[in-house]
């Protein structure tokens, strides 16, 4: 399947940390651009009312809880609603939602709790990843590389000039805030909590190709001409070449540590040298980060591990965007969340995707000019103290990523038309069965979590939908019943 799952004025010239909250666009304001069109129409994330909220936290507690636990609960809970600190908390939140300017009550409270102030390692905790169909046209590596760095340029090129419309539904237009934290962007470790860093889009032209864990600069414009697909590819074998015949202290696997951790050594790495300074500047701020691999996965958990975390030195995990192609031609993409969630650059990979597989993508002339400049080598200074850093970060992801499992099944008994068939939603019916299979390991039901969108709200992202319900307890229960019939079976999951 192709499916792979902000600052709204002029972006500063310099990096520029994330806003805690930033009015939206207005639609009368000419750089607004299709992208943005519909912002200032979209409503305010509402704040529930107290009488809603309890009720429904008792719900989604209840089956979680045995009858002594829940029956506490409820009197807590009763007990808060009829108290003075209940209803002065809601007014409270009730003034902050309604605050002049504040675009989202809940934007930065969720941006800092949920990622930036988050302190486990991007990967293999937060980071996703989305695996490509294979490109049958382009089976060698950096020639598959050329090409999705002119598709990502495109699309890169159409969020920037704004001509790229909004995301919609049946319901209308989506939030577009978080594209501005697509192109140019980076994590940048911070204590207590890390901040996002944005680049000017038109003073940096420059993409960052990561091999054998030596980071270069490939300025994609020359003599104010785009390099063509030719011409990418032939400074991608250059860097090849050049990175396969050396050597280098695996930098990048400082991203993948504990975030104070990586604060701690990210200061020790910019004060080592100021020639480091100013290499971590030219690294973040590429438009992405093309990791060129030498791995040759051939199943689906092995291409998975590789877009998941591959070895933990080939990458830059803060990057918002990493497209990742391997020896073999295999690629795939890797997003860094904290700033974006999966529908946008969901978007920017099925684009980069129908664009390669189905000759769609510009690739401009076969001609490659005689003086195009080498490639930018970003090295780093790597005294004692950071070397001795940096494999300590590298023990430390090596052990992380080997307690983890990774098992693909790829179902085809029936899929979501039959479902439907059936009566069932897709989704409802999916988690029921991740549901059943828990019960069946484990006995019990646990706390699940589900993402849902908000970006119908503006500055929305993701919030929490919760799985288990009394009725899908009551659904493991029955169809783990020996006595149960397949009509009592199908009841209790309809009512699931």
């Amino acid at each position: 399947n192709n499916k792979t799952h902000a600052l709204l004025a002029a972006r500063a010239q310099s990096t520029t940390a994330m806003p805690s909250a930033t009015p939206s666009h207005k639609s009368s304001d000419p750089a607004a651009g299709k992208l943005f069109e519909f912002q200032a129409q979209l409503p305010k994330l509402p704040v529930p009312a107290l009488s809603e909220t309890l009720p429904k936290y008792l719900r989604t507690v209840e089956p979680l809880l045995s009858k002594e636990a829940y029956a506490q609960t409820k009197r807590i809970v009763e007990d808060f609603a009829r108290s003075s600190q209940g209803q002065e908390l809601q007014r409270r939140l009730e003034a902050r939602a309604a605050e002049p300017g504040r675009a989202n009550w809940l934007e930065e409270w969720w941006n800092d709790l949920s990622y930036m102030g988050y302190r486990d390692p991007v990967v293999p905790y937060v980071s996703y990843f989305y695996a490509y169909k294979d490109d049958k046209l382009r089976r060698k590596p950096t020639q598959r590389a050329a090409a999705i760095v002119r598709a990502a340029w495109e699309f890169r090129r159409q969020v920037a000039s704004r001509e790229l419309g909004p995301e919609t539904t049946k319901a209308g237009a989506l939030c577009s805030y978080s594209y501005n934290y697509m192109f140019n962007a980076t994590r940048i470790p911070k204590l207590p909590s890390d901040i996002e860093a944005t680049y000017d889009l038109a003073a940096n032209e420059h993409i960052a190709v990561v091999r054998n864990n030596q980071f270069y600069a490939l300025p994609l414009v020359h003599s104010g001409q785009l390099l063509s697909a030719a011409e990418i590819e032939a400074q991608l074998d250059r860097i090849v070449e050049q990175a396969d015949s050396s050597a280098a202290v695996p930098v990048g696997v400082l991203t993948s540590d504990n975030r104070d951790l990586w604060s701690d050594n990210y200061r020790l790495l910019s004060e080592a040298s100021p020639k480091n300074a100013a290499t971590l500047e030219r690294l973040q701020s590429a438009a992405f980060l093309v990791c060129l691999d030498d791995a040759r996965p051939v199943t689906r958990e092995e291409y998975h591990r590789v877009f998941w975390h591959g070895n933990g030195r080939n990458r830059w995990f803060d990057k918002s965007l990493q497209f990742i192609v391997c020896d073999n031609g295999k690629a795939g993409f890797l997003g860094e969340h904290s700033s974006m969630d999966g529908t946008p650059t969901c978007r920017l990979n099925d684009y980069i995707l129908d664009q390669t597989l189905h000759g769609k993508v510009d690739l401009g002339s076969s001609v490659v000019r005689s003086d195009l400049p080498a490639p930018e080598a970003l090295r780093f200074v790597t005294p004692p103290s950071v070397v001795r850093a940096i494999e300590q970060a590298g023990q430390r992801f090596d052990k992380v990523v080997e307690q983890h499992q990774l098992r693909v099944l790829q179902y085809e008994g029936f899929g979501k038309d039959e479902i439907k068939r059936l009566g069932f939603s897709p989704d409802g019916f999916v988690q029921m069965a991740i549901q059943l299979g828990y019960y069946k390991l484990y006995g019990r039901s646990r706390a699940t979590y589900e993402a849902a969108a908000t970006r119908a709200f503006a500055h929305g992202r993701t919030e929490t939908c919760r799985s288990v319900s009394s009725e899908s307890v009551a659904f493991c229960e029955q169809f783990e019943t020996a006595t149960a019939s397949p009509e009592a079976k199908l009841a209790a999951l309809q009512a699931a």
